[in-house]
């Protein structure tokens, strides 16, 4: 039974990898932690272009606010 565990482990592991690499490839800019949230929620039926179209809009949204932060800070 705990061999079986862990050839899962493994497997999810190897998966994971796998997956960060694709993302890095693609400069999603994802990070191990939030790759893996993103597959979690799309597993719990999260539509992934939805997914994507909101982490794209926070992104946005943090862009703007940086700029705007250096430009109140500098003035």
């Amino acid at each position: 039974m705990a061999s079986a565990a862990n050839t899962n482990m493994n497997a999810v592991r190897e998966t994971m990898d796998v997956l960060l690499e694709i993302s890095r490839l693609l400069n999603t800019g994802l990070d191990m932690e939030s790759l893996s949230i993103c597959v979690r929620l799309c597993e719990q039926g999260i539509n992934p272009e939805a997914l994507s179209s909101v982490i794209k809009e926070l992104r946005r949204a943090s862009d703007s606010l940086k700029v705007s932060e250096n430009s109140t800070s500098q003035g």
